[in-house]
């Protein structure tokens, strides 16, 4: 049987983070009280973004042949756990055990499966917790260049990093805002399964995934794995041209004060700033970009302001640390509902 160098004997956890929404939000596709058990044999394995996907060939409680459909975490996350294409092998058996989907009979998200040698491999703990292992991406050794130049990635696969929250300010949300949320289809609404960036917010700090910044010239381009986004930072533009066409990233102009990138954002087309959290087309943004003396990590800090949907400005942030990691794209493939 052909599997990753990555196998987890047994049920045994080298490490859990807290109960963690995934791209799609975990709790708003499965139940995390629905334990299922899956046999039969390995039919297909896609190793894409944004979900790897494990097909199984089994039968129903009548006997009738069917095909789960098991949900995983983005190929690019599983590369840097060191998964491969051929953790599955076609044809091979297998027992899955996850979490039942909320809309399909046949669907689940992945929680471990075990092998005909003995061996497993888990993504999911039967807690709900996202497992990862030791060799989860590491950054490089604190005290970098301290520039904001170069690769960041979050210190660990899910585990939080200095922040990562969205922030105080949502819950001052308006009348208005609260009516243009609740019309807000969570699924059909998310920007992943278009494989769009959704905003900027989405993107720092995605879970296993790194962000490239780089400058050429008058401009910085931030470069994020995610949905491979690419944000153009205009360093000399004082401010936003009027004929700017509307975007999920909007329109960034910056600059440096006192050694960090300030970088002002305008234009943006209706959505969602993140999960359900949605905005009107005059939003805008301040994010301030700071390397950490002490640590050389990276803290991004934003404040969002929307007063129509939003009686308070959003403040939040992010910290990430420096990696050798090497960028990997993407090319992220469009799912069906």
């Amino acid at each position: 049987m052909r599997r990753s160098v990555l196998i987890i004997s047994g049920l045994t956890l080298t490490a859990l983070a807290p109960l963690a929404t995934a791209h799609h939000g975990f709790a708003t596709h499965y139940y995390p009280d629905q334990y299922i058990t899956i046999e039969g044999t390995v039919k297909q394995f896609d190793f894409v973004n944004p979900h790897a996907i494990l097909y199984i060939d089994a039968t129903n409680d009548s006997g009738e042949p069917v095909v789960y459909v098991c949900a995983l975490q983005a190929r690019t996350q599983l590369v840097r756990r060191g998964v491969s294409d051929d953790l599955f092998a076609v044809g091979d058996p297998i027992r899955v055990d996850g979490f039942a989907a909320r809309r399909d009979p046949y669907g689940c998200e992945f929680g471990t499966s075990y092998f005909a040698d003995g061996t497993s491999f888990t993504m999911r703990s039967q807690e709900g917790r996202t497992v990862f292992a030791d060799n989860e991406p590491r950054p490089v050794q604190a005290g970098g260049s301290g520039s904001i130049f170069g690769n960041w990635i979050r210190p660990t696969l899910y585990g939080p990093a200095g922040g990562g929250s969205m922030g105080s300010g949502v819950d001052s949300i308006t009348t208005a805002g609260q009516a243009a949320q609740a019309a807000f289809d969570p699924i059909a609404g998310n920007p992943v399964i278009r494989c769009e960036g959704g905003s900027p917010l989405r993107n720092w700090g995605a879970p296993g995934l790194a962000t490239r910044i780089t400058q050429v010239n008058s401009e910085i381009f931030i470069y994020h794995e995610s949905m491979d986004v690419t944000r153009t930072v205009h360093m000399s533009l004082n401010e936003h041209p009027t004929d700017v066409e509307p975007t999920d990233m909007g329109h960034s102009i910056g600059r440096f004060e006192d050694g960090s990138l300030v970088i002002d954002s305008a234009a943006f087309a209706a959505g969602v700033l993140g999960f359900s959290t949605v905005h009107t087309a005059d939003m805008t943004m301040t994010e301030r970009l700071t390397v950490k003396p002490d640590t050389g990590d990276l803290e991004i800090t934003w404040t969002v302001h929307d007063e129509a949907y939003y009686a308070e400005p959003i403040a939040g942030g992010q910290t990430l640390a420096s990696t050798n990691q090497q960028i990997i794209r993407y090319n992220c493939i469009p799912e069906t509902l």
